[in-house]
């Protein structure tokens, strides 16, 4: 078993768009910082975006991590009354995290949730949650730091998770 590292896009990795020239929309690049440090993430566990951006989004991101794993994706089905919440994604993170165990699909042991925008309920929820939980709150401006990631090496060194 591995940890699950819940993972937001927007406020955590800030990819930059750049017009591509006649497509669609706009292409989107981590920077080689951002990459080095989702990989770092990807060895400690399995990565599941939780994140408002588009599947297209999410699939030009993840070719450029050529990450071992595909990550999964948390379905924010989200409520006008969720952006009342100090933590917007917190139902549907709940939720989709029941789901996958009555599934029986819940294979991790520890989870790691990091994100611009995690309130006192994130913090109420993780203290209640049946396995050990680090949230990590990430400064929308500057993002993921290396700071962070070896903060979460650490929790999971200590014997959270695999």
């Amino acid at each position: 078993m591995k940890p699950l590292i819940l993972l937001d896009i927007d406020g955590v990795l800030n990819p930059v768009a750049h017009p591509n020239g006649g497509g669609d929309g706009p292409d989107v690049a981590l920077s080689d910082a951002k990459v080095s440090l989702v990989r770092r993430l990807s060895r400690c566990g399995r990565i599941a975006w939780v994140s408002t951006s588009p599947e297209d989004l999410t699939a030009e991101l993840e070719s450029q991590l050529q990450l071992e794993m595909e990550p999964l994706r948390v379905e924010l089905a989200m409520r006008e009354s969720d952006v009342e919440e100090p933590t917007p994604k917190l139902r549907a993170v709940t939720e989709w995290l029941a789901e996958k165990a009555s599934a029986g699909e819940a294979d991790w042991d520890a989870v790691v949730w990091i994100d611009d925008v995690l309130g006192p309920d994130a913090h109420e929820w993780a203290d209640g949650f049946g396995q050990p939980v680090l949230l990590e709150k990430t400064s929308p401006e500057e993002g993921l730091t290396k700071e962070q990631v070896a903060s979460v090496e650490s929790f999971l060194d200590g014997g959270h998770g695999a």
